[in-house]
């Protein structure tokens, strides 16, 4: 009997770990989620029902009423487990709709009503015949079968095709139905064994003896245990086979020492160094235990698991080495190579707010890259894995599934949220203990701080760099001036003699005095161009309605815009003002729009031409964006210099001063390429209120 106490106790073992787990995670993460409250029940259910199992067996036989209240207890857990399982079932998969009421009701309302009559049967103050098909023990039988039948199919009804795999964990798979399925399959076929014995568990598993039939039984019954907690152990392998290795280690060496110190006691045959043999005994289990768990988890942390305790200070010396001269995309590069190392990652990837990614691996990234920029908003400013999967909107969720996504970081400083390191490995490392978490999140801002470091650098060298930029173009800018004014005058006598010229209809040479005209006055358009961009500006600033300045900027350009059938869409709601020069900034968005409409030319249908007043965090941001071709990603980093431009008629000024022009204004300016054609500027200015 003692043999069937033991066997039977290794599945309890195995479900009070994994509800230890559970509880562990409710308490600490609070998720709001009704289902792992449902997953806490049902896994702290089946330990109670092997533990009474045991219990059972463990009653001296003159103890009939307290076996009696076992057994009763017993099949009450069991009627409920299985009605808490059954709902588990449904509501476990992440597509999943919360079951109706009247399910509810149904499900545990059997439960009651089945579970009062065994509960009641056992304690005898109900009469079912012993024996027959009316029994006591073929209808609960019946019951079993069942609720096992229908918990199966609802399963196998919302599971996924596949076997487990790290990053789809939230998913009912067919190995979960798989795994149920035999648990059951051990139960149903264990009923039998009494059956066909002619009595019930209790009886025969209390009987005087060993019997075969007893320990298959026990074995079965065991068996099915272990098989139901296979899909709930893979989930969170690390934690449960450390905690089962490390209490089932502990009991051992805890037995060992009380029947050793028992079996010394009583071959020395004197009471006094019995006691002595005993104290010993106390404080051998004391001294041990303890430090027995912590070195029995690191063993199975660097035996199964590879993983040393060392490599989180390993990660945190190499982050103090990154060079931050390199940049942030190479220090980003850097440790996730790094961080991969040290957790065993297949792959992972920082994913930036603005949809840039840097990569490590092999990680799925397209089903991210289509939901990213949209909605990595919702996600939590904390670091989480698969168990939170379900609190995140379902698009999010079903990109994370296709992706097998395990676990998501956010680099996230005092200053910024970087963004987000996604990470996927193999089943085996696909879970984490709670040290685990605390040391990816202190990774994690530790290097969120050196992306800061990183950034400040590149401002201070690229502001080093616009230092000596800007001395060379005052150097320019004030020979050119010097240029224009020595031509203009020249420049301004021969284009009147051409106006002159030009006015004569029937002269012979009309188009090629037209012609004269025309590029004369593309010199002195040059000319104006570079004496302004030469000369210090003055700004007058005042509270200025951007949508009221964008619409009226927009208005002067109406008969263009329609003679070149352009569409025009405008969202610039009133109310948004900041300070600036008026003028100065219409200039700068004429300069935009004319851009623009160029840039519309050459599309024979589609022109489109949107210009939106925006306001995020105290900025307020202009935006102008057609449809056009777009701009070459080899000219988009030279497009705000001067002389530069692909234009053939183009002075290569307008956006170097327009640039300088928003600078001045405390703000900035910066051109980007929507994700089909046609292009985009966005001005950013201090915003002064928001209405």
């Amino acid at each position: 009997m003692t043999v069937q106490a033991l066997l039977i106790f290794v599945p309890a073992l195995l479900w009070a770990v994994i509800a230890q787990d559970i509880w562990a995670f409710v308490r600490k993460r609070k998720s709001q989620s009704p289902v792992f409250r449902v997953l806490l029940v049902l896994t702290a259910l089946l330990a109670l029902h092997y533990l009474l199992w045991t219990l059972v067996q463990l009653v001296p036989g003159r103890l009939e009423g307290a076996r009696r209240a076992l057994v009763a207890l017993l099949d009450g857990a069991v009627v409920a487990l299985m009605a808490v399982g059954r709902h588990f079932a449904v509501v476990w998969p992440v597509r999943a709709k919360p079951p109706a009421p009247a399910w509810r009701a149904a499900n545990y309302g059997a439960a009651v009503l089945a579970g009062t009559v065994f509960v009641l049967a056992d304690l005898r103050v109900v009469s079912i015949p012993a024996r027959g098909w009316a029994s006591s023990y073929t209808l609960f039988s019946a019951y079993l079968l069942v609720m096992a039948a229908l918990t199966v199919l609802d399963a196998r009804r919302l599971a996924r095709t596949g076997a487990w795999q790290p990053g789809r964990l939230d998913e009912t798979s067919s190995a979960d139905v798989i795994a149920v399925a035999a648990g059951f399959a051990c139960f149903l076929v264990g009923q039998l064994i009494p059956a066909a014995s002619g009595t019930t568990p209790a009886a025969l598993i209390t009987g005087d003896g060993p019997s075969r039939a007893a320990m298959a039984f026990v074995a079965l019954n065991a068996m099915g245990g272990v098989a139901v907690a296979v899909p709930f152990a893979v989930r969170d392998l690390a934690d449960a086979l450390r905690g089962f290795v490390t209490v089932a280690t502990m009991l051992a060496a805890t037995a060992a020492v009380y029947f050793g110190a028992r079996a010394l006691g009583e071959r020395l045959g004197d009471r006094e160094l019995g006691r002595l043999v005993d104290l010993a005994a106390v404080l051998t289990m004391v001294l041990t235990v303890m430090p027995l768990r912590s070195w029995m988890g690191t063993a199975v942390d660097r035996l199964v698991f590879r993983r040393s305790r060392q490599r989180w200070a390993e990660v945190h010396a190499f982050l103090q080495t990154l060079p931050l001269e390199a940049g942030v995309v190479e220090c980003c590069r850097r440790a996730l190579t790094e961080l991969a190392r040290a957790m065993q990652l297949r792959g992972a990837a920082m994913l930036f707010g603005d949809g840039e990614v840097v990569a490590h691996g092999a990680l799925s990234l397209a089903p991210l890259e289509r939901v990213w920029p949209r909605w990595s908003r919702a996600l939590p400013p904390y670091t989480f894995g698969w168990t939170r999967l379900r609190d995140l909107p379902l698009p999010l969720i079903e990109a994370l599934l296709e992706a097998r996504v395990i676990a998501i970081v956010p680099i996230l400083s005092p200053r910024r949220l970087w963004g987000h390191i996604v990470m996927s490995t193999d089943l085996l490392r696909a879970s984490f203990n709670d040290e685990d978490d605390q040391a990816v999140d202190g990774v994690a801002a530790q290097l969120a701080r050196v992306l800061d470091g990183a950034e400040l650098l590149a401002r201070a060298l690229a502001v080093e760099r616009s230092l000596a930029h800007a001395a060379k173009l005052a150097a320019i800018g004030e020979l050119a001036a010097r240029i224009a004014h020595d031509i203009r005058n020249p420049v301004t006598a021969a284009r009147s003699l051409a106006q002159q010229l030009a006015a004569e209809a029937a002269s012979p040479f009309a188009a090629e005095h037209g012609l004269i005209l025309e590029e004369l006055e593309r010199v002195e358009r040059l000319v104006a161009a570079l004496l302004r961009f030469a000369r210090r500006e003055e700004f007058r600033f005042e509270p200025v309605d951007l949508g009221e300045l964008v619409r009226a900027t927009l208005e002067h350009f109406r008969p263009r815009l329609e003679r070149a059938r352009i569409g025009v869409e405008v969202e610039a709601a009133d109310g948004l003002v900041a300070r600036a020069d008026r003028e100065k900034m219409r200039q700068v968005l004429v300069n935009l729009i004319e851009n623009a409409m160029d840039a519309l030319e050459d599309i024979p249908d589609g022109r489109r031409l949107a210009l939106a007043v925006l306001a995020t965090n105290g900025t307020a941001t202009v935006r102008v964006t057609d449809s056009g071709t777009g701009i070459a990603p080899d000219a988009l980093p030279h497009l705000f210099e001067p002389f530069f431009s692909r234009k053939a008629k183009g002075t290569g000024l307008g956006l170097a001063i327009a640039r300088r022009t928003v600078e001045a204004h405390g703000g900035r300016i910066a051109v980007s390429r929507p994700p089909r054609t046609g292009t985009t500027f966005d001005i950013e200015l201090p915003c002064l209120e928001a209405r």
